[in-house]
């Protein structure tokens, strides 16, 4: 990619094909950059963007962290990301207790279960679709049945997997949801009101119950008479896009990358005690999540800039993971680094809830795939999914498979 009049744009399709050359120069000629086009400012240095992470009563988040039109269109009240304090914390209480590592250890041997399946029919096969034979399916049906989702034998779970393909619908170059994203959202939120209805009269020991029944200081959550601008539609929906999406992103990813990267697989395979290594390398060298908006509380003058108060920023997760500032070689793909503070969960207030279900899912999957998949390549140009700007997550994923 030249960079002759370089400019940041995520919604740009060459951009998206390879972002780090942009991710470089603005780190070393426009920290703080600015976007005529946009109208947002973005931080891409590791110390900036986590100073700026790690200080949200600055940063705040009410106008949304998405910077295309999910910020507006698939958000709304309770969208945990998008809340401030008081009320962040107070919501994030109603769910956190379900993503406590004993809980999530507990579903260790489901998760397992759930792999096994996908990949039963893999032995003997000359090629697979890791995206939609295993990233996709497997949190799906592992977070479905956290929320007290239907799971892949009741009726609704093929409309709602349709749903999740959905969502995020756009366009090449356009930051706009096309009709067919915005179809999907409100068939999902008028879905999650009857679901939350259904559990009110007739509660399990699930998640979608938790949040139906709770209570913040005495009042209840949930609205008597639910509505798309409910908050326990936003909490819902953010925990729904959040739990599979951002998943099968990081499961497709890590085996795009031990394709690409041959002798790194090799490490796993002879010793699999370094797959979560792997999986931290994974998403710091190519994080699921690239970006989140911000809006300033006042004025922050950062490299010589000033950006007013009320002003959109970026923090460009993607390019702080890979600033070399902070991570020696940070373009090499390195399994063994070991312990590493990137940012691809977030950070402070605003760290993903689920994060450590999604390590052990992806976890398991490696376990019991890399031994199935043998020496396999690359059997075609991965597709990436139609999403919010800068995900990492793939439609297709063709493998070859040389046991």
């Amino acid at each position: 990619m030249s960079l002759t009049g370089t400019e940041y744009d995520p919604f740009s399709v060459a951009f998206q094909a390879d972002p780090f050359p942009v991710y470089r120069w603005m780190q070393d000629q426009a920290p703080v950059f600015h976007s005529e086009k946009w109208g947002w400012w973005a931080l891409s240095r590791y110390d900036d963007v986590r100073a700026a992470a790690t200080d949200p009563d600055t940063f705040l988040s009410y106008e949304g962290i998405d910077i295309d039109d999910t910020a507006k269109d698939q958000s709304g009240p309770g969208f945990l990301p998008d809340l401030d304090n008081p009320r962040h914390d107070q919501v994030r209480r109603i769910v956190q207790p379900h993503f406590l590592p004993r809980r999530i250890a507990a579903q260790d041997p489901g998760i397992r279960r759930v792999v096994r399946d996908l990949i039963g029919s893999w032995p003997g096969r000359s090629e697979v679709d890791l995206a939609q034979e295993l990233a996709w399916p497997m949190p799906n049906e592992v977070f479905f049945d956290v929320l007290g989702l239907p799971s892949a034998r009741e009726e609704g779970r093929e409309q709602l997997e349709r749903w999740v393909h959905e969502l995020k619908d756009r366009r090449p170059d356009d930051a706009r949801l096309t009709p067919v994203a915005k179809a999907a959202t409100a068939g999902i939120q008028d879905y999650f009101v009857r679901l939350l209805e259904e559990r009110r009269r007739h509660p399990r020991e699930d998640l979608v119950t938790r949040i139906v029944q709770a209570d913040i200081d005495g009042v209840r959550f949930a609205d008597e008479h639910l509505r798309p601008t409910s908050e326990a539609l936003g909490l819902m929906m953010v925990l729904f896009l959040g739990g599979v999406e951002s998943t099968a992103g990081l499961t497709g990813t890590l085996f795009k990358l031990l394709a690409e990267n041959p002798d790194q697989r090799a490490l796993l395979q002879r010793d699999p005690a370094l797959i979560p290594a792997a999986i931290e390398e994974t998403i710091r060298y190519a994080t699921p999540l690239q970006l989140v908006g911000r809006t300033t509380a006042r004025e922050v003058t950062l490299h010589g800039v000033t950006i007013p108060a009320g002003g959109r920023v970026v923090l460009v997760y993607g390019a702080a993971n890979r600033d070399p500032r902070h991570f020696p070689d940070p373009d090499v793909y390195d399994v063994t680094r070991g312990r590493l503070r990137h940012l691809g969960f977030g950070a402070g207030r605003h760290g993903c809830p689920g994060a450590p279900l999604a390590r052990r899912e992806v976890t398991i999957a490696a376990e019991e795939a890399l031994p199935v998949l043998g020496n396999y390549a690359l059997a075609g140009a991965p597709v990436r999914h139609p999403t919010t700007p800068g995900m990492y997550v793939w439609s297709h994923l063709p493998l070859s498979v040389r046991a």
